[in-house]
């Protein structure tokens, strides 16, 4: 029977016998270096500000919906309390209307998220990008063998940490 073989486990075990596959000597010479990635992008102004845009977006649809929302409240209301005085063809017509309403109202609502997805990953594509070429500078101008994200690992010296620096690196970068 086969099992699936979990790729994050793979990688840790991989890195792992790297690193302390590595003869005493050789590991003395070695710099390394780890990131949080995750602290180290949101922490970054670009991020900041764009959290705050994504959420006045967020506010600004939910506005949207919860107006749109009230006015199908409003009409769900209006409904039950005239369909008794209605004509079957003027009550047909009016459930018609309060049922493209609805369907407008999902509609709002799935393009809402998807748009909200959109923006957020644009966000994080840029800095992202950002991301990736400042930590490759970094590694190259202070000489370092290796840079890894923080979660690979269980424990690492955190003398070896140099989130903050990519941090103050990815706000400088225009």
């Amino acid at each position: 029977m086969c099992k699936k073989v979990n790729v994050r486990s793979l990688l840790v075990s991989m890195g792992a016998v790297f690193i302390f596959g590595v003869s005493t000597a050789q590991a003395e010479g070695l710099k390394l270096g780890y990131v949080d990635v995750k602290s180290a992008m949101e922490n970054t102004t670009d991020y900041q500000r764009g959290m705050k845009s994504l959420k006045a977006m967020q506010d600004q649809k939910v506005k949207e919906l919860q107006t749109l929302g009230g006015k199908i409240s409003q009409q769900e209301k209006d409904l039950l309390g005239q369909s008794m005085a209605m004509s079957p063809d003027r009550l047909a017509q009016k459930q018609q209307e309060l049922k493209l309403m609805r369907t407008e109202f999902q509609r709002k609502q799935q393009d809402a998220q998807e748009a909200l997805s959109t923006e957020q990953n644009r966000i994080q594509m840029n800095i992202g990008a950002k991301f990736e070429k400042v930590v490759k500078s970094y590694g190259k101008k202070g000489a370092y063998d290796m840079i890894m994200p923080r979660p690979m690992f269980l424990y690492v010296d955190p003398k070896h940490d140099i989130t903050a620096d990519i941090t103050k690196l990815l706000d400088a970068e225009k």
